[in-house]
């Protein structure tokens, strides 16, 4: 973590006993069994969020168990070669290698025939779930619990959110001079993704679309083998973390002179994207948001007037996870074959320290598509933006 400010370094672990501690009390007192993946499974794993809430521990490619109890707790590692990193970033917790089909017997022990709350074991590998089912198949399920003490960041995680968000920063301003006609769109995301571990990111992951009709997010680099061309629409996203803490971020872009009808497309989702943010308030549901975005890109004008439309999910809560629990549940994934429906219920409400990402989105049949997005800190008053990295259609070569 040398590249953290000083102020950002982890060096306070009463934080993470404290979150320990209220977790013990919302579990009435039961053991807790909590399962963690590591992080390099980046957007792809949710487990790891709430062990890096619990503890600031990353196992990286490898999974652990944090066995949590009123008088003492374990973490247990699959891997021998993570045991002295674990020492030094948390020696109150004991860390030990034991590998997995040693488990139950030390789970048994820990919960001493009492009925062990659990976290994050949907994730578990089903090699190692085969080994503990007997042990746990009585627990009860205390993630959602979890996800509650999780959604109001605390100052810390605030600062690491916005270091995160001055990366992107870094990242967007770079924009115009990586992404040059002729080169292709993989070597594009290499640059930036590389330019972001630079700055202090320790993961990065972008989406890159450049196409004279932008058509959805590409990652891979299968999908990114195009090189720039003029008239093309570019379409970029960036997810990174800094210390487990997630920043994000949209922007899009044209190279050479935009159409009238991309403009357009843009113009409009910037509308809808002011018009979730202004709906970000304390004591109001984060489904205000998402319905004033939804109802603003369903009545599009111009070219796009009564063109097929489809869209994906116009955002998410962000923190330890990249689409964190709780906030993330008001947003329906739209786009597929099989697009979700909006919730019934109205989502969480809002409260100052909560995290997200807005990120309205459409793409039309004949036009392209376009997408903006921005993150967001719910504060007293409304909601700040994290970053300052323009929303205007950048002009790249």
């Amino acid at each position: 973590m040398d590249d953290l400010p000083l102020t950002l370094r982890r060096i306070d672990p009463t934080r993470f006993a404290a979150r320990r501690a209220a977790l013990l009390n919302l579990a009435g007192g039961r053991p807790i069994v909590c399962f963690g993946m590591g992080s390099a499974l980046g957007a792809g794993t949710r487990s790891h969020g709430g062990m890096r809430f619990l503890t600031g521990w990353d196992s990286h490619e490898s999974s652990a168990v944090l066995l949590l109890g009123s008088q003492t707790s374990r973490l247990l590692l699959t891997s021998p070669f993570m045991v002295p990193s674990a020492m030094d970033v948390v020696p109150e917790l004991s860390p030990e290698y034991l590998p997995a089909p040693l488990w139950p017997q030390a789970i048994a022990n820990f919960r001493s025939g009492q009925t062990p709350a659990l976290i994050g074991v949907d994730e578990m590998p089903m090699g190692i779930y085969r080994n503990l089912a007997r042990h746990l198949d009585d627990g009860v399920d205390i993630t959602t619990r979890l996800d509650d003490l999780r959604q109001v960041k605390d100052n810390a995680a605030l600062d690491l959110h916005r270091f995160g968000a001055s990366i992107c920063d870094e990242v967007f301003a770079a924009l115009p001079e990586v992404i040059k006609t002729g080169r292709r769109g993989r070597e594009s995301q290499r640059i930036l993704e590389n330019l972001a571990r630079q700055h202090g990111a320790e993961y990065c992951r972008t989406w890159l679309t450049l196409r004279p009709q932008a058509d959805h997010p590409r990652y891979w680099p299968e999908e990114t083998e195009k090189a720039a061309e003029t008239g093309d629409q570019m379409l970029f996203g960036v997810a990174l973390t800094v210390d487990g803490h997630w920043a994000h971020g949209l922007r899009m872009g044209h190279i050479g002179p935009a159409f009238d009808a991309v403009a357009q497309l843009h113009e409009q989702v910037a509308v809808a994207l002011n018009l979730g943010m202004d709906a970000l308030r304390p004591g109001r549901s984060v489904s205000e948001a998402v319905h004033a975005m939804a109802s603003s890109l369903t009545s599009l004008t111009g070219a796009a007037k009564g063109r097929p439309t489809r869209s994906f999910r116009a955002g998410h809560g962000l923190g330890l996870t990249y689409e964190e629990p709780g906030l993330t549940a008001a947003f329906a994934q739209t786009f597929g074959a099989y697009p979700g429906a909006p919730p019934e219920d109205a989502g969480p409400i809002l409260e100052p320290g909560m995290v997200l990402e807005l990120h309205p989105n459409v793409f039309v049949d004949g036009i392209g598509g376009a997408a903006l997005g921005q993150m967001m800190e719910i504060t007293q008053t409304g909601a700040k933006p994290f970053l300052g990295a323009p929303l205007e259609l950048v002009t790249l070569g």
